[in-house]
């Protein structure tokens, strides 16, 4: 699934098209917040199953009920859009909808093509796809015109647990690491010869993100 800037880009983009959000900051940290179970000190993948709201396959990373998923997402949604912390509620769905999508548009491609029923962890950490995921993560740090307001933002945004999908301390260690330590070795990374992450294609993903997220978060 994506890295963080393409969420945090994601986010910032739909939060000036929402009248209703009161805390920017928050929405934002809340837009990387599913995946702060990976700072968990025994992280194990069940535990993305659960802060994703996930359970449409054998096991993450595998979705064969794409449908299922975007109504788990809508659903949880619906239940929690009139709580206090909406805006933070809101980010974290955004999240996941831009999962959804991802695994929809891009990873679902390339799963059934290149991995073909082999052994999933295997083939992942070898393939030029995550590399590329990283890369140009490190790559859109650098060269994004909103990293400078998205890092104000982020810095700003209040920690906080929700709903047993994932523990405040646990994103309380990911905020940090976005801030202080992910990127630092940003300037290192050269998108120019990427086949799976090449910047038309995020751009595009990107902007399908924004419009789609925009008519399901209401």
């Amino acid at each position: 699934m994506p890295y963080p800037m393409i969420h945090l880009e994601v986010a910032y983009r739909l939060s000036d098209r929402y009248d209703w959000l009161e805390k920017k900051a928050d929405f934002l940290l809340g837009s990387v917040a599913p995946d702060a179970v990976h700072f968990h000190e025994n992280y194990h993948v069940h535990s993305k199953e659960i802060s994703h709201v996930w359970d449409c396959g054998p096991v993450w990373g595998v979705t064969l009920d794409s449908k299922k998923w975007k109504n788990n997402i809508l659903a949880f949604w619906k239940q929690h859009r009139e709580d206090a912390e909406r805006d933070f509620i809101a980010g974290y769905c955004v999240h996941l909808l831009t999962d959804w999508l991802n695994d929809l548009r891009m990873w679902a491609p390339f799963r059934m093509k290149i991995i073909q029923g082999g052994n999933y962890d295997e083939v992942y950490s070898q393939s030029a796809y995550r590399e590329e995921a990283n890369g140009f993560d490190k790559w859109m740090y650098r060269h994004n015109v909103h990293t400078e307001e998205i890092w104000r933002l982020l810095a700003k945004g209040r920690v906080q647990g929700l709903h047993e999908r994932m523990l405040a301390e646990d994103l309380g260690r990911q905020k940090e690491s976005l801030l202080t330590e992910q990127y630092l070795d940003a300037a290192a990374y050269d998108i120019s010869k990427y086949q799976y992450y090449t910047k038309e294609l995020i751009d595009s993903f990107m902007t399908e993100c924004v419009a789609v997220i925009e008519k399901e978060l209401r």
